[in-house]
């Protein structure tokens, strides 16, 4: 008895001792990564609901595409769907852990020494195989693990391709606002070159004068099949995300480029790389890596397998059940691999190399997380500290082309000054388009940072508003 005591809670702690295995310590890994703080000033709030979030860059045309990409995108489906392999899975594993049953029933019929004989039994037999050191049981906890895994990497996906479509959007909305200025210049360019050609013709002018303005002219027409190009890649690059014919979608007019909702403020770096779902996938598919390493040592423990039966056999059918007709089985066997230790070794290094793997992959989504939201604030820091100079430099460019015409067509100016602020005029409408498309841009890269939407307050939403109004004043006048 005394030996027993000893024997059994030594082989415990063998058993326990030969699974162990050290996780690796995810908090650490994400410390020696992690910035206390970010380098740009601008934060969000806390998170709101998708729609919600879309909803307030007041664009049914976006909303519309976002949604139709969420439902019919094919990266989406194939992410459903791994989604829906994995949890099959699961089941699977967390079948394997109790014991197996299935009912039986057979007829059987036979000859010798001239006499024939029949049969029929009934019964039900089951059987159960435990490994002692839980091989079955860490596979079925590494499946739900994988499973966890899944419905964050679903939930990535949905926002990446909202990213992307809000951001190819963005994109072919800036580069049809940019054909829209340049038709307006095309026309002015025009009015210029006419002027150039009159003046040239009653001996007020030279001949190289109205060449310029034919060389502007033509070079601002060469534009328009650039920018056209642009804006139907942008729509095929929609048709693909949205699944469904370029020919078929709805794009509207040509609108202004969507304000986004103002008034961001981001998390600690520390609290966002627990929101982000690429982040929190890692960290599954690690904690899963570790499990499968548990059982794969396991594998190494003896299985107990008890398999047992119940049931009846008779000569007839009517018989079956009748006193003396009964027969019962149990047996019970212990199992130790021997001569399969060269799978074994080979199965528990590809579970180390997995997890060495999975330890490598966490810290690289880390560092993209970070590197991803620090260059989005970075980003709408810039293009909003540039956007007042930008519509200042427009207004006053615009003032110049407007005045050097003027002394121009009265006889007092230099045709060289009215080139010159023509393309100046040109390049800051652009610049400005460009910004006002860029900081659009970074808002959608820190959605996608800080693994979605963010709320605002009333201040923030009367801002964002008034943005948009003065936005579509400026679309008017230029019109």
């Amino acid at each position: 008895m005394t030996t027993t005591r000893l024997v059994l809670p030594a082989l415990a702690v063998l058993l326990v001792a030969g699974c162990a295995v050290t996780p690796p310590d995810t908090e650490k890994l994400a410390r020696d990564v992690t910035p206390s703080a970010w380098s740009a000033s601008v934060e969000t709030g806390e998170i709101e609901s998708f729609r919600n979030f879309w909803a307030r860059w007041s664009d049914p045309v976006l909303i519309a595409l976002i949604e139709r990409a969420q439902a019919a995108n094919i990266d989406v489906l194939g992410a459903e769907a791994n989604l829906r392999a994995a949890r099959a899975s699961l089941t699977r594993a967390n079948a394997a852990l109790w014991p197996s049953a299935e009912l039986n029933a057979g007829t059987n019929r036979n000859r010798a020494n001239g006499r024939t004989t029949t049969g029929y039994d009934a019964g039900l037999s089951g059987s159960w195989t435990l490994n002692l050191a839980g091989s079955r049981y860490f596979s079925a906890s590494a499946e739900e693990a994988a499973v966890r895994a899944y419905e964050l990497t679903l939930a990535d996906v949905r926002e990446m391709v909202a990213a992307e479509t809000a951001q190819a959007y963005v994109n072919m909305r800036a580069a049809e606002a940019s054909l829209e200025v340049t038709h307006r210049s095309i026309a002015n360019y025009a009015e210029t070159a006419k002027i150039a050609d009159w003046q040239y013709r009653a001996g007020m002018g030279s001949a190289s004068e109205a060449e310029d303005a034919l060389t502007q002219l033509a070079s601002a027409r060469a534009r328009v099949p650039q920018l056209e190009t642009s804006i139907e890649q942008y729509k095929n690059a929609l048709a693909r995300l949205t699944a469904q014919p370029v020919d078929t979608m709805d794009f509207g007019v040509s609108g202004a480029i969507p304000v986004p909702p103002d008034g961001a403020r981001v998390m600690m770096p520390a609290e966002l790389l627990e929101r982000r779902p690429d982040v929190r996938s890692a960290l599954r598919s690690l904690e899963g890596a570790v499990l499968t390493l548990r059982s794969a040592k396991s594998d190494w423990f003896p299985t107990l397998g008890l398999t047992g039966n119940i049931g009846t056999d008779a000569a007839t059918v009517g018989a079956l059940g009748a006193s003396g007709t009964g027969v019962a089985g149990l047996a019970a066997a212990l199992r130790l691999p021997v001569l399969n230790w060269g799978s074994l070794v080979a199965a528990e290094e590809t579970a180390a190399a997995e997890l060495d793997r999975q330890r490598a992959n966490y810290v690289s989504v880390l560092l993209s997380a970070l590197e991803n939201t620090q260059n989005a604030l970075t980003g709408i820091e810039s293009s909003e500290r540039r956007a007042r100079d930008l519509s200042l430099a427009v207004e006053h460019a615009r003032s110049a082309a407007m005045l050097a015409k003027l002394e121009y067509n009265a006889g007092i100016g230099d045709y060289t000054m009215v080139l010159s602020t023509e393309r100046t005029l040109l390049g800051a409408e652009d610049t400005e388009l460009s910004n006002r498309a860029e900081r659009a841009n970074n808002y959608i890269m820190l959605y996608r940072a800080v693994g979605g939407g963010w709320a605002v307050g009333e201040a923030e939403r009367e801002k964002s508003a008034a943005e948009r109004a003065s936005g579509d004043v400026t679309e008017t006048e230029k019109e």
